[in-house]
């Protein structure tokens, strides 16, 4: 069990800048899984053709947009036995198989039951791996102490500055992201929230931003132009958009889902573990990878 501090709303639904937080026992895994399924809300469910529903131990959060990383099936269930995974991929399919888009099928490492191997269970239902996210906590994470010389911290305060975080990303990843700019590329979206651009001689090189989810600060869109990595660039970005979220809506906890290159960074920064989860997706959607 981790121990973590939460900000209670007042009874008009509104958070105050600063409240004596209430300590009480947070299960890691459940604040992990919780935390994802907040996050793709967040970022998926306003779409025109989102698709969301919870049936069969799975959350649905599907945007519509055609890139998997916007459409989730994440199994919230705990003690899977392989059986129950294989229904759950299974069904997951069948929910999936009318909108048309690429999606992730998640499933969280801790709570499947001892012995099950779910590559193993879901290679069997249409399923491949893809890659490992790891939730991560931190309870006070300290601002930029120095920035990184010539590196300019902003935050974007129109389309083209929102619209670059997914540019940078997309650089990153080495993936298109351009059919999301709809989505969370655009300044309407980040009204509520903190993205962060870090510039190099005015031309973006760093992007992290911060969610406000289910009481929590989530840390998402961290990457870094593949030209100007291992310089501090994607870690000043982070800290600046947590220190203008705390400056907002206090200290929360911050909550985010590290890949395997950015766990170590995370760690340094004073995250800890709070459970791992796996992504797969359907094979139908890889014959072109």
């Amino acid at each position: 069990m981790v121990r973590m501090q939460l900000l209670i709303p007042d009874n008009r639904g509104i958070v105050p800048r600063f409240q004596p937080p209430v300590s009480e026992a947070v299960d890691a895994v459940d604040l992990s899984i919780q935390q994802f399924a907040g996050a793709w809300m967040v970022m998926c469910a306003p779409a025109p053709g989102a698709s969301v529903a919870v049936a069969d131990g799975i959350r649905y959060i599907f945007s519509g947009c055609p890139i998997a990383f916007f459409n989730i099936a994440l199994v919230t269930e705990r003690g899977i036995a392989a059986d129950s995974l294989k229904v759950h991929a299974n069904h997951a399919r069948a929910w999936a198989s009318d909108k048309g888009v690429p999606w992730m099928f998640v499933v969280t490492h801790e709570a499947l039951g001892v012995g099950v191997d779910a590559g193993a269970v879901l290679e069997g239902c249409g399923l491949s791996p893809m890659m490992t996210l790891t939730g991560m906590l931190g309870q006070r994470i300290a601002p930029p102490t120095s920035i990184p010389s010539g590196l300019e911290l902003t935050m974007p305060t129109d389309d083209a500055g929102c619209s670059a975080v997914l540019d940078v990303n997309g650089l990153a990843y080495g993936s298109d992201l351009r059919a999301a700019k709809d989505l969370v590329g655009t300044r309407s979206f980040w009204s509520q929230h903190f993205p962060v651009l870090g510039l190099i001689g005015g031309k973006p090189v760093s992007a992290a931003a911060v969610l406000i989810v289910d009481g929590c600060r989530y840390v998402a869109m961290v990457a870094t132009d593949p030209d100007h990595q291992r310089r501090g660039y994607a870690e000043a970005a982070v800290r600046r958009a947590l220190e203008l979220s705390a400056r907002a809506h206090g200290e929360r906890p911050t909550v985010l889902h590290a890949t395997e290159i950015g766990q170590p960074m995370y760690q340094r920064m004073g995250y800890t573990t709070l459970a791992a989860h796996s992504i797969y997706m359907d094979t139908a959607f890889l014959t072109d990878h």
